[in-house]
C-alpha cells in the first residue's frame, strides 16, 4: 500500500512543483491547450492562484503525486462563474468559493488510490471551507468526474447545461453545498469538531 502525505502548500519552493506538476498533468489531457498557452517555465499557472490555497499528495519519495485548490474571496471572480453561463445570483458572494486543479498522476488513478486521495481532499477542503465560511463551491466538471465525485460522496449538483469551454470541452456548472458535504460525510463533522478543541 502506497503512503501519501498529505499537506497544505505553505511555501513558494513546493508551490513551484504543484504548477510543474500540473504542467505535466495539463500536457498529458489537454496538450494543444499547453501549445497554445506558451508556459516556457514548464509551469501551469493562472491569475485565480493568487487567491487560492493549495493541498498536494506526496508519496513515499517525496514527489508531487497529486494537487488541488481552493479558490475564496476572489475580487476577480471564480473560473466557472467566468467561463460558464449560469444564474450566480442564488450564492452570497462572502460564502462561496471554487475548488479546481484536482488532478492526479496518472500511475495512481486506480479506484483504490484515487479513494484515498479524494477521501484526504474531503478532509482538508471541508475543514477549510467551514473556517473560512464557505458554504457553496463551485466546479466545472466533465459528466465523468461529476459521476466519479458522487461516488466518492462529494454531492455536486449541476446548475447549468452542459457547456464547451474553449480549452476544456464539454462540462457542466457545478456547486456543492458544504452542510451536504458534510451530511454525507458525518466523520468530516467530527473532524471539524476535533480540530476546534484543538484551537
Amino acid at each position: 500500500m502506497i503512503n501519501f502525505k498529505f499537506l497544505e502548500v505553505t511555501n513558494e519552493k513546493l508551490l513551484t512543483r504543484v504548477f510543474s506538476f500540473r504542467y505535466k498533468i495539463f500536457k498529458e489531457i489537454y496538450p494543444m491547450y499547453m501549445q497554445e498557452s506558451g508556459f516556457s517555465d514548464e509551469k501551469e499557472y493562472d491569475k485565480y492562484d493568487a487567491y487560492a490555497v493549495h493541498f498536494v499528495a506526496l508519496n513515499e519519495k517525496g514527489e508531487v503525486c497529486a494537487t488541488v485548490r481552493l479558490i475564496y474571496h476572489s475580487p476577480i471572480g471564480y473560473p466557472t462563474e467566468n467561463n460558464t453561463k449560469f444564474d450566480n445570483s442564488m450564492f452570497e458572494r462572502n460564502k462561496v468559493g471554487e475548488m479546481s486543479r484536482i488532478f492526479v498522476d496518472k500511475k495512481y488513478r486506480s479506484m483504490k488510490t484515487t479513494k484515498i486521495i479524494i477521501e484526504a481532499v474531503k478532509r482538508y477542503m471541508y475543514v477549510k471551507m467551514i473556517h473560512e465560511g464557505i458554504e457553496y463551491t463551485y466546479g466545472y466538471l466533465e459528466k465523468s468526474f461529476l459521476r466519479l465525485l458522487r461516488i466518492y460522496k462529494m454531492p455536486y449538483h449541476p446548475i447549468g447545461k452542459i457547456q464547451k469551454h474553449k480549452n476544456f470541452g464539454l462540462r457542466y456548472p457545478c456547486i456543492l453545498y458544504t452542510q451536504e458535504l458534510g451530511n454525507e460525510n458525518p466523520q468530516l463533522i467530527k473532524l471539524w469538531e476535533q480540530s476546534r478543541k484543538i484551537q
